[in-house]
């Protein structure tokens, strides 16, 4: 079996870096609670235009009008906080324990991506990792997993012997979906409320990866 993992919001907490980074941020600058939520809000996940994240933060905190510098600074922000989430590290170590291969596959700035993944020391718990930015394709872009599976050598592999595993629908489960896969979506409390609900449906990825590996045919060590 070979499990392919999103990084973001999957196997670490980057809402809860950006959250963090821009709670100081705002009271650095003598901001508000509004100035916060305002910040936040215009994060969108993640999935945000940068330069109109930075718009908003230089316009609410006040900063110099360089747009390039703070969507620098919150990169920086956030690579500094980034964690990865408890037990996470252990569960792909025991997916590879059983002789499964596990890869990372994520949308992004290389320099951003590599950097949360050094600072959270992912590479040492996965065979194979893909940044979309170091490719030029793309999550929902079924491209980007045959990628992955040539980087762990599994081009030819049933792709019903692949889990995508991730927290954005229209990117992971997509994915995973236009590439034939199994597919696992990381909730976070949220409800599915889309058609097509995926194979699986978790709160946390631990949760995901336990509910998966109980799928039938699926077998761990």
């Amino acid at each position: 079996m070979i499990w392919l993992f999103d990084l973001d919001n999957t196997l670490v907490g980057r809402d809860d870096a950006f959250a963090s980074w821009a709670a100081a941020a705002v009271a650095d600058a003598g901001g508000t609670d509004a100035d916060l939520a305002a910040i936040v809000a215009a994060d969108e996940g993640g999935f945000s235009s940068k330069s109109a994240l930075a718009r908003v933060i230089v316009d609410r905190l006040g900063w110099a009008d360089d747009v390039p510098a703070a969507i620098e600074r919150f990169r920086v922000g956030i690579r500094e906080r980034v964690r990865p989430y408890d037990g996470v590290l252990r569960s792909l170590d025991g997916l590879r324990g059983s002789g499964h291969q596990v890869a990372v596959v994520t949308n992004g700035d290389p320099v951003q991506q590599r950097g949360k993944i050094a600072r959270c020391g992912i590479e040492a718990h996965v065979d194979a990792i893909v940044v979309s930015g170091e490719e030029g394709v793309a999550k929902p872009d079924p491209r980007i997993v045959e990628i992955a599976l040539e980087r762990l050598g599994a081009a030819d592999v049933d792709r019903r012997d692949v889990w995508m595993i991730g927290d954005a629908g229209h990117a992971d489960v997509a994915v995973g979906r236009a590439a034939g896969t199994r597919t696992a979506w990381v909730s976070h409390g949220r409800s599915w409320d889309g058609p097509d609900r995926p194979d699986v449906v978790a709160p946390t990825t631990r949760e995901a990866i336990a509910l998966a590996a109980a799928v039938p045919g699926v077998v761990l060590g």
